[in-house]
């Protein structure tokens, strides 16, 4: 009886489908696999943000569109709307800085020994010659510490301000002071108060001295920000400071490439998929950081590429879906912190104000065959979104929907929400190949991708619906805006409905491999904080300090144990 009837669902479903939208599954899944082998081929050599295996993934995606007439919405009408990328950054100063302090000592220090170099914060090129210097203390503006290093603000403007790391309570895990401490936080409240450059010392052993690699990812400032290592004292009793900042920067050009389906309609739905993935981990990255073989990034994000190539097909060809215009983008710079997406939304190739909502294709081919569970984020950012995603009916012996109100995640759909569009993120889950050079195509589950992509056409019908969409703030989630200096070494497993977050997978030689901590153990608490879903999780990481050492209480199966942390 159970199976006659799970026969009928099937064949209910397949009816309804077939109905809507006329589909041969064959057909779409040897499509979808034809893209997705291109895209993850080692011709592509891993899709790195300016490489020229992304021109390459950029070239077909818009050979793809020209093919289905959509028209170009990048740059000078054509298909590439381009934007700069940072590839390195290198000091290559190679003259000394000199302290005069007020009993007129002058001494020097030299770039080549590491005595001053700058940080990443820093200009790239800049000179000052015996210029004052002023004391910042420790550059922090706290009222409720009732603590304001800038009381003498008017006499402090266009100097050179010297500031200490760390705060009064340095090296105390989680102190009030703790929010105050980083470098980013410093930098741009001196740059507030009017410092024409920033030198950072280190006053006490209890702080951790900045390295002096530049981080490729930290944008450039206005003024010169270095760290002198050297003659604390004199720089804490300066009078002025002669240097110069000299850095060598290559930059890339980096590619999204944008296609408009013109239905003449007055709202667009923007459909996106970032098309960059880690390259060979030129730029990190990778879950085997060792490693220096291509990252082919099948499910992430061939997977979502192909998905959007293949609902522009469906949606050219299907007269229910012209209800609105559509806009194509494939992302680049995804991996990076989401600079293709925040590019395009910040110069956007169309109104943002006639964008009806933004729908997200980031890993989307590895269904588990277990879990069956597809995780669709962003319901809470308009409630006819909500309403849109809760009457799909699934077959949940094959897929079964878990939503998540957030807007907010670590993929480009973020942009959007953050301009008050409403967004819907669909994502399979993550895998033990994940940001790994084994992330490749004959490990897509094209079963399942199938039905994510059916369910999509279902959500699509459903938007119809609606005329006007009503944005709704969410709380936010995983986001790549949290700054985390720690890293517990698990692979969460997103589809978990408990209380806690589940490790699906833990790294080798992670922190809570080191401790003890296994696969499918779920935490609870971390240290002080009870950990109840993914966004404790992330808050409780957001907290801790490389070094700090905590106890993790996990349950094991019937058990509860815990396990000591040292990050």
């Amino acid at each position: 009886m159970y199976q006659n009837m799970r026969y009928l669902t099937l064949l209910l479903t397949s009816i309804c489908s077939t109905a809507l939208f006329s589909q041969s599954k064959e057909t779409v899944v040897a499509q979808i696999k034809s893209d997705i082998t291109y895209l993850a081929s080692d011709q592509l050599e891993g899709r790195l943000t300016g490489s020229s295996g992304e021109l390459k993934s950029s070239l077909f995606i818009a050979d793809e569109f020209k093919k289905n007439k959509l028209v170009p919405k990048g740059d000078s009408a054509l298909f590439f709307q381009n934007f700069s990328i940072i590839q390195l950054r290198l000091n290559t100063n190679t003259i000394a800085m000199t302290i005069r302090d007020k009993k007129e000592l002058i001494l020097g220090l030299r770039p080549q020994t590491g005595d001053f170099y700058p940080l990443s914060y820093s200009c790239n090129a800049d000179s000052l010659f015996d210029h004052p210097v002023v004391q910042a203390g420790y550059g922090i503006v706290a009222p409720q510490l009732k603590h304001n290093d800038y009381l003498d603000s008017n006499n402090m403007k266009g100097k050179v301000f010297i500031i200490k790391l760390g705060s009064p309570k340095s090296g105390q895990a989680h102190s009030e002071y703790s929010p105050y401490e980083s470098l980013s936080y410093k930098v741009n409240t001196a740059i507030k108060y009017g410092a024409r450059a920033v030198i950072f010392v280190q006053a006490d052993t209890l702080s951790k001295k900045p390295t002096g690699l530049l981080d490729r990812n930290i944008k450039p400032g206005p003024i010169p920000v270095l760290f002198a290592d050297k003659f604390t004292h004199l720089f804490l009793d300066g009078k002025s400071v002669s240097f110069h900042v000299k850095i060598a920067q290559l930059n890339a050009t980096a590619h999204n490439v944008v296609g408009f389906m013109n239905n003449k309609k007055a709202k667009t739905i923007v459909i996106g998929a970032h098309q960059d993935h880690l390259g060979y981990n030129e730029y990190g990255g990778s879950r085997d950081p060792q490693s220096g073989e291509i990252h082919n990034g099948a499910d992430d994000n061939a997977s979502g590429v192909a998905m959007m190539l293949q609902l522009m097909r469906k949606i050219k060809k299907t007269k229910k879906l012209k209800k609105f215009n559509y806009l194509f983008i494939a992302f680049s710079g995804e991996e990076q912190g989401l600079l293709g997406s925040n590019h395009f939304v910040n110069k956007p190739t169309i109104e943002l104000k006639d964008i009806h909502c933004m729908l997200n294709f980031d890993m989307v081919g590895r269904l588990d065959s277990n879990k069956k569970t597809l995780m669709i984020y962003g319901i809470g950012t308009a409630p006819e979104l909500n309403n849109a995603i809760s009457s799909i009916k699934t077959d949940t012996t094959q897929i079964k929907i878990k939503t998540s109100e957030s807007g907010t995640g670590s993929s480009d759909h973020t942009s959007f929400y953050y301009k008050n569009i409403p967004v819907l993120h669909y994502f399979t889950g993550q895998h033990h190949d994940y940001h790994k050079p084994s992330d490749d195509e004959h490990l897509i589950n094209y079963d399942g991708l199938f039905m994510v992509y059916d369910i999509t056409l279902n959500t699509l019908l459903n938007i119809r619906k609606y005329k006007q969409l009503t944005f709704t703030p969410t709380k936010a989630e995983e986001s790549k805006r949290m700054s985390f200096k720690v890293k517990l070494g698990i692979m969460p497993d997103y589809a978990f409905d408990g209380l806690g977050v589940k490790a699906d997978g833990v790294n080798m030689g992670g922190v809570a491999q080191i401790a003890g901590m296994k696969a499918n153990d779920i935490i609870i608490k971390l240290g002080d904080y009870e950990i109840n879903s993914m966004g404790d999780y992330m808050n409780a990481l957001a907290s801790f300090d490389k070094g700090d050492k905590v106890t993790a209480t996990v349950k094991r199966g019937t058990e509860t144990i815990q396990l000591n942390i040292q990050f």
